[in-house]
């Protein structure tokens, strides 16, 4: 079977590859290349069936628990909790991530430690379906009923000193979304940018407050993106949404980030027919042209056209060179 979530509107799918090891297992591992991999999952056996570059056996001693293998999750494209429709891999990755979170030193090391660990990139994983994040996007990109979010990227980076002394803008926090189109059956990307900063909660643990000035290069506020920083580790954060859900990142270097925003981008989206129709039927009013009736007598019209002088509905003369003897504010009847 395969993990896989189609929107309501059919505007895009997003695959989620999870794959469970136990005890004695033959497993190819697909590149990380191809996150279109088809995986077949069951409680005792996980079998890649495409693409399988090579065979790694899987012991005993190196298998302990049946665990979630990242490397396919590192490759997946972005999928909601609830599109796992495999009890096992769930119950797998959530138990996985209860072990990252109950270990987790973030507390403990403080918000300067944190925000060293969050620099770089991030590529969201799972997210749950109600979280904002997921619904409409961080940029709020794909907030009409036709959008919908199919990738989300994050950049950390610290202060360039260079931008004092150029008067750039200084912007440490940049998150980049593709949204698919399913009324003209295409995709785009939004970006935001602004900056971030990590304290305690007062509800406890270390919150993270994302605000942004800028989106798609014009300045613009949007609402501040709060998350509580359960885990951060060198490839896997886990983020918990004001709601409490799980936003599971992994970290990804800029070459490949830029290389997925391009692919999900150019990727064609299916065409929702309902969507369509509303798109033609608003274009066609658009470029309609509308026709005002001249409900002037002729011999007006005549009169008009010989003096040049603009006249009212009523035929009263429009005179452009304001009041007499008052202010040019602007036209007024004779």
């Amino acid at each position: 079977s395969i993990c896989a979530r189609t929107s309501s509107h059919n505007k895009h799918v997003c695959m989620l590859a999870l794959v469970l090891s136990s005890a004695s297992l033959l497993i190819g591992r697909p590149p990380l290349a191809s996150p279109r991999a088809t995986v077949r999952l069951c409680a005792a056996e996980a079998v890649v069936a495409e693409p399988a570059e090579e065979a790694v056996a899987v012991t005993a001693e190196e298998v302990e628990a049946p665990r979630v293998r990242w490397e396919h999750l590192f490759a997946a494209d972005l999928a909601s909790w609830e599109s796992i429709d495999q009890p096992e891999a769930k119950v797998a990755l959530e138990e996985e991530l209860e072990r990252m979170e109950a270990g987790s030193a973030a507390e403990l090391l403080g918000p300067a430690a944190v925000r060293e660990q969050l620099i770089g990139c991030w590529k969201l994983l799972l997210a749950p379906e109600a979280d904002a994040a997921m619904r409409e996007g961080v940029t709020a990109g794909a907030s009409a009923p036709h959008l919908s979010l199919c990738g989300h990227f994050q950049t950390f980076s610290k202060p360039d000193p260079m931008d004092v002394l150029t008067g750039k803008p200084a912007t440490f926090m940049e998150t980049c979304e593709v949204v698919a189109d399913s009324r003209v059956g295409r995709a785009f990307s939004t970006t935001v940018k602004g900056g971030f900063h990590v304290d305690a909660d007062p509800l406890g643990g270390l919150r993270t407050v994302e605000i942004y000035t800028q989106r798609d290069g014009a300045e613009e506020a949007l609402p501040p993106n709060r998350w509580n920083c359960a885990h951060v580790g060198s490839e896997i954060r886990v983020a918990r949404a004001p709601g409490g859900g799980q936003r599971v990142y992994c970290r990804v270097d800029a070459e490949a980030m830029r290389a997925e925003l391009a692919r999900l981008a150019a990727e064609a989206v299916e065409v929702d027919p309902k969507w369509a129709e509303q798109e033609a039927e608003q274009a066609a009013a658009e470029g309609a042209v509308e026709e005002v009736e001249d409900n002037r007598p002729l011999w007006q019209k005549r009169i008009d056209e010989a003096d040049g002088i603009q006249r009212s509905a009523n035929g009263t003369p429009i005179i452009n060179h304001g009041p007499i003897g008052g202010s040019n504010d602007g036209p007024r009847t004779q």
